[in-house]
């Protein structure tokens, strides 16, 4: 086990005369699955432009975990690149499920003229596969007069949670091919004299901590996939022992730019971590940034406008396990321009929510990406009953909040936080509530339904929302309707958000506070073998 001893604030007091740089000691700015989310990005840009500043004499990296970009806009990605390139200046990228949503195709398209690298060592492509060109088994970079390491992984669970399109030409490894991967490549660079590598994962966090327990080599795993929010280094969480018994740190940055990280560390001369501190730091994102609004346009052209918002919502803490009034309003739009009786929208597909002021076509479409096909189609009563039960034990019991609720138009439901369904309701379109017996749903009973074909797939997160009956299918997705059913609202020009508590989720016990603490340097004592 590793001893983590007191802090000593004396030895990182500055010295008073000019000194070489200390070629142990290694700063890391990081950020993962922003998700193309430009507008709440501009804290993470412009904090990042001003970390390679302020480190320009100190060895030091701006790395990502993947989902740089979502949905299948090839110029809007492009752009989001251009920013990691031009401002942001990013040393290395792993490759998320959502660099994938156009294919492989897709990216290369969007990474054109970029020299971004993107390493991904656990995954076989097609010889034919753009991700052999674009794509790197491991990256070495030197500062300092030292070489750093760096290799990266997909998400493990790759298949599940991406379209047929992401998956042409492409083989995620499963865990135990993943470490064998791994460590192969980490071989390969120590074999080249190189002590010091950072893994850029993105598999989660549960996977990304048996990872570092199950490697030798690796000092160091920028997180992502799982969103989940790492502040400090606390001792059996994210700073661990490798299988070498060496000390790993693991880190991550929540999603969509609400943080950033800053991992400082100082190896010793064999390239063992000997000290470190890690902090989190919150991005301000309360409006959009004019400086991005102008570049985004100069790229992208300017967006019609569709309404201007009066009130609007900010993105829940965790999108997948809370009600959310925009998604509402999608749901709605789905519904009454496809005329259903019902509307069905994972959380999960909700990417940001739109700023108050002017709301322009794209600020529609960027809240939902992922450029999915919505479809119609029958669904029985007892099935609806049986996907909102499943979709709520799983989320509001899962550690990530994985798969996501889903959220509804033309019905009301509520459950608890254990995600128990208490009540349904179906609400017609004239507003009529009649209740349904959710432990007796009727298997007779249908309703014409409104969801997209990855809410459909059967071999997905919501296999029970598979087609039974014949579907109608349509080449567009809901932001498309929902820039329709806007643009012909009375109050458009005067547009509030509000929760309506369709959904609602009654609380059964107190949620844990999340720890923010400013955690300064800490000593890493590892034990000598014996």
């Amino acid at each position: 086990m590793l001893n983590i001893n007191s802090i000593n604030f004396n030895k990182f007091i500055a010295a008073t005369k000019p000194k070489a740089p200390n070629k142990n000691k290694l700063s890391i700015y990081y950020y993962n699955d922003t998700h193309g989310n430009s507008d709440q990005m501009a804290g993470v840009v412009e904090a990042a432009r001003n970390f390679k500043k302020q480190n320009k004499d100190t060895a030091h990296f701006v790395l990502s975990s993947g989902d740089n970009v979502s949905g299948a806009d090839n110029k809007k990605n492009s752009y989001v690149f251009d920013l990691m390139q031009n401002i942001m200046q990013v040393d290395a990228t792993a490759a998320g499920n959502h660099e994938l949503d156009n294919g492989a195709e897709g990216l290369k398209s969007a990474m054109s003229g970029k020299n971004i690298p993107i390493v991904v060592t656990n995954a076989e492509f097609d010889d034919d596969s753009p991700m052999q060109q674009i794509t790197k088994k491991s990256i070495i970079k030197e500062q300092n007069g030292i070489k750093y390491g760096f290799i990266g992984t997909m998400p493990i669970d790759f298949e599940k949670c991406t379209k047929k399109i992401a998956q042409e030409g492409i083989e995620v490894m499963d865990f135990d091919d993943t470490v064998e991967a791994l460590q192969e490549e980490i071989d390969n660079l120590k074999q080249q004299g190189i002590n010091r590598i950072i893994l850029l994962s993105h598999t989660g966090n549960e996977v990304e901590k048996k990872l570092a327990e199950n490697l030798d080599g690796v000092d160091i795993i920028m997180g992502g996939h799982s969103h989940t929010v790492i502040d400090g280094i606390k001792q059996g969480e994210n700073l661990l022992t490798s299988k070498s018994n060496e000390p790993v740190i693991v880190t991550q940055a929540g999603e969509n730019g609400k943080y950033y990280g800053l991992l400082d560390v100082e190896f010793d001369d064999n390239g063992i971590i000997k000290k470190a501190s890690n902090t989190l730091v919150q991005s301000p994102q309360s409006e959009k940034s004019p400086v991005l609004e102008y570049i985004k346009e100069q790229n992208l052209g300017k967006s019609p406008l569709v309404a201007k918002l009066k009130s609007s919502v900010e993105m829940p803490k965790n999108r997948r396990m809370e009600p959310n009034a925009w998604t509402n309003l999608m749901a709605d739009s789905m519904r009454n321009e496809l005329d259903c009786d019902i509307a069905i929208i994972n959380s999960a597909n909700i990417r940001k929510m739109p700023k108050i002021g002017n709301l322009t076509q794209r600020d529609i479409s960027e809240t939902a990406p992922m450029k999915n096909k919505l479809l119609k189609t029958k669904v029985t009563q007892k099935q609806i009953v049986e996907a909102i039960k499943t979709a709520a034990k799983e989320t509001m019991t899962s550690q990530n909040g994985e798969p996501g609720l889903l959220q509804v138009s033309g019905l009301t439901y509520k459950i608890n936080d254990k995600g128990d369904l208490l009540e349904m309701n179906f609400i017609d379109k004239k507003g009529n509530k009649t209740p349904i017996d959710i432990n007796n749903p009727s298997d007779s009973i249908t309703y014409s339904a409104a969801y997209d074909d990855f809410v459909a797939r059967d071999d997905g997160e919501y296999p029970l929302m598979a087609p039974k009956f014949d579907v109608e299918h349509f080449d567009f997705d809901k932001d498309d309707t929902t820039i329709k059913y806007i643009s012909k609202l009375e109050n458009k020009d005067n547009l509030e958000l509000i929760d309506d508590k369709r959904l609602e989720i009654l609380k059964t016990s107190q949620p844990q506070q999340l720890s923010n603490s400013n955690q300064k340097f800490l000593n890493l004592t590892v034990p000598k073998a014996s």
